[in-house]
């Protein structure tokens, strides 16, 4: 194999660089299943029914389960091929050069870490909603030093715990899906819903083309958690089971997310979503089920914080990552006895602490500012994960290598990342439209590029722009 994968396997050593194997198979795909069903699907999807209307919503989520079934076809071959922590920093920094891995790996764990912020926010609007005496504040501090005290655990019980949470989202979705076709066949309730909410005021798409551009970046953001598989490949027992993961992960996801917008849209009217309170608790109280709003939101608020959870894990290991291609300081890729990267964990829940200050202004407003900053990264990373494949394949095929001895291939090469690069280039142009979305996307853009100089003349006074691998005996 090439000389670029030996420094790969380098970082892994003994198949985790310090981190250790015990995450189970089972645990993974409910990692990455249920790190996605967060907030994007049982909060945020309400911005997007009410700015896109019902087609426009579903538009918006069929876009997203195809970038995602893409995105994570290509990101299971590497990942299989280099079972590596970090993900998309990892790969930039040997497939094209250290400064993009610089600049996409503090970009991804930005991300990852406003995602922890966004969640806690989350979390602290639908608790205050539960319970108005205790204000906002108040939860973000709470939900804080618990998701804590969760990653404080060795990564073996964090797979448990995350599987959990991951099956009581999956029983919330099923309870939704089954009360929705009650409402639309006129099992629940006085009145069959039908369809007539696709149908009547406004039709399919009520605010035009520009409604759905709208959406699009918001519904991107319900994909985030999507490649959690990537920050736990090096934590896998069984490396060889990535390809499972993968697939399971990726049909679940896209499946899940068109059954729940297709009831959702049908049963709520989309002028009545919005950001203050969960669409799918605003359709059981249209259905006269009081009762199971509440335990929706109880859910609801549970799926927010365990998706803050699984980031929690992924941004840490996303910072011990950087720290160990000497992108970060080398006090984040030590581990504890335990295998758990205790410094990048601090560093991460110190930064979701933010949270607490942005519950004291319009939390609603700065949790979709938020998503829409964390949404437009995520495409920009998209963009260099898709250069980093095309490099991958062909170093792989030039230095010797099959595709058929991949234990994991991607279909279509090289038609997957040319059709996601377009895909990426097209929301974020159209994104421009919507004022409200233009600053956040200006500003991942313009941190990209800043990142990107400000490492490229550090590394060249330090003597040129070599991968710098920090070994055990350095630290």
């Amino acid at each position: 194999m090439s000389e670029k994968q030996t420094l790969a396997e380098k970082i892994t050593k003994d198949g985790s660089g310090g981190l250790k194997r015990q995450i189970k198979l089972r645990d993974v795909i409910m990692t990455c299943v249920g790190g996605t069903l967060g907030t994007g699907i049982f909060l945020s999807s309400g911005y997007v029914l009410s700015v896109a209307g019902p087609g426009g919503c579903m538009l918006a989520y069929l876009v997203g389960c195809l970038t995602l079934w893409m995105t994570m076809s290509m990101e299971g071959e590497i990942c299989t091929a280099i079972p590596i922590p970090g993900g998309v920093q990892a790969w930039a920094s040997e497939y094209i050069n250290p400064p993009m891995g610089f600049t996409v790996g503090w970009q991804n764990w930005l991300g990852g870490a406003l995602t922890i912020t966004a969640q806690i926010t989350a979390s602290a609007i639908i608790a205050h909603n539960l319970i108005p005496a205790v204000s906002e504040p108040i939860w973000c501090v709470i939900f804080t030093i618990i998701l804590f005290a969760l990653n404080y655990l060795a990564p073996g019980d964090f797979g448990k715990t995350a599987f959990w949470f991951s099956t009581l989202k999956m029983l919330l979705v099923v309870g939704f899906v089954m009360v929705g076709f009650g409402l639309i066949f006129g099992w629940i309730g006085d009145t069959a819903y039908g369809l007539a909410n696709y149908t009547k005021q406004g039709g399919l798409f009520p605010t035009g083309w520009v409604g759905i551009a709208s959406g699009l970046l918001t519904a991107n953001y319900a994909f985030g958690g999507s490649s959690m598989f990537i920050e736990s490949s090096g934590e896998i027992e069984d490396a060889k089971a990535i390809p499972k993961a993968v697939n399971m992960s990726t049909f679940t996801l896209a499946g899940t997310y068109l059954l729940v917008m297709f009831v959702l849209c049908a049963v709520l009217p989309w002028q009545m979503a919005d950001l203050d309170g969960s669409p799918i608790a605003y359709a059981f109280e249209l259905a006269g089920i009081k009762s199971g709003a509440l335990i929706v939101n109880v859910i609801v608020l549970t799926s927010a914080l365990s998706s803050g959870n699984y980031f929690v894990f992924a941004s840490s290991r996303r910072l011990w990552s950087l720290a160990k291609f000497g992108q970060a300081p080398k006090i984040m890729a030590k581990t504890d006895k335990r295998g758990v990267p205790l410094a990048s964990l601090l560093v991460c829940m110190g930064f979701a602490a933010f949270g607490i200050i942005t519950s004291f202004v319009a939390a609603s407003t700065v949790y979709l500012w938020m998503t829409v900053l964390i949404a437009s990264s995520n495409y920009i990373i998209g963009l260099c994960e898709c250069v980093c494949y095309i490099r991958f394949r062909r170093d792989y095929v030039a230095h010797g290598g099959s595709v058929k001895d991949l234990h994991y291939a991607a279909p279509f090469f090289p038609l997957i990342p040319v059709v996601i690069m377009l895909i990426n280039v097209v929301v974020l142009v159209v994104s421009l439209v919507d004022q409200s979305q233009m600053a956040s996307i200006l500003i991942s853009f313009a941190g990209c590029v800043l990142m990107y100089v400000g490492f490229s003349i550090y590394s060249k006074k330090k003597g040129g722009l070599q991968a710098m691998l920090i070994e055990e005996d350095d630290e």
